[in-house]
């Protein structure tokens, strides 16, 4: 996994790390989780390594650079969280079901980092190969090589998409959550049935959507690959 070999970051800040790239990604890492304070700056990195936040510039030109380089961290690790017997079999929905969770997985272990990184493109082998690999799964399941293209597309957008949402909540203030989901469970309860019959109808059921956004994304992502399987179903009968 990404990971390995990075299990000593933040147990000991100000303590000297030998300040090698590795080290400072395993610091950044850290810093971007919940449990690392949620946020990356050069300065927290240099007190998080126990070094000048100078030094890192040895290593990456700029912030940007080292975003990308954590970037194609997080590909990484989702594409080794996802290989598993489904992958190994070829069956293509199952494996997107487990890329498309691997990789909301990873990124919202970190959601200082996914709000920084689930837009960008770092165009490494890592991600290459793993673009390829979907395209030619789906293509092997019937669809033609640009509309294969197509779905790869939307399927990333649509769970980046969704690990931004769910990034940029987690990083709120507790406050500012307790506010949104009480507007849920008690404004949106009490609406008058005469007026918002449908709203009084489902509002415990968007409730409990609102307060769970796995359950959400599992529900949009099985629609998506409901519409692929009919476009995989049609291609195949049109050869």
């Amino acid at each position: 996994m990404a990971e390995q070999g990075m299990k000593t970051a933040g147990k000991g800040a100000g303590r000297r790390t030998p300040l090698t790239r590795e080290a400072i990604l395993e610091a950044a890492l850290h810093l971007c989780s919940p449990e690392g304070g949620g946020s990356l700056t050069f300065a927290k990195l240099g007190k998080e390594l126990g070094a000048d936040p100078t030094a890192v510039y040895r290593h990456f030109r700029d912030k940007d650079e080292l975003v990308l380089a954590l970037t194609d961290l997080l590909i990484a690790e989702a594409v080794e969280l996802a290989s598993g017997p489904n992958q190994a079999r070829g069956h293509w929905r199952e494996t997107l079901t487990d890329m498309s969770m691997a990789i909301r997985k990873v990124h919202l272990a970190r959601p200082a980092l996914a709000v920084l990184c689930a837009v960008r493109t770092t165009a490494s082998p890592t991600e290459t190969e793993s673009v390829e690999r979907i395209i030619g799964l789906l293509h092997s399941a019937g669809l033609p090589v640009i509309e294969a293209a197509e779905c790869y597309r939307m399927l990333l957008d649509l769970t980046l998409a969704f690990v931004q949402v769910s990034a940029t909540w987690m990083m709120l203030d507790p406050q500012a959550q307790a506010k949104d989901d009480a507007a849920w469970a008690v404004k949106y309860g009490l609406l008058p049935a005469d007026r918002f019959p449908l709203l009084h109808q489902s509002s415990a059921r968007l409730t409990e959507l609102f307060r769970d956004d796995d359950a959400v994304f599992g529900l949009v992502l099985e629609t998506f690959l409901d519409g692929v399987a009919r476009r995989v179903a049609r291609a195949q009968d049109e050869r």
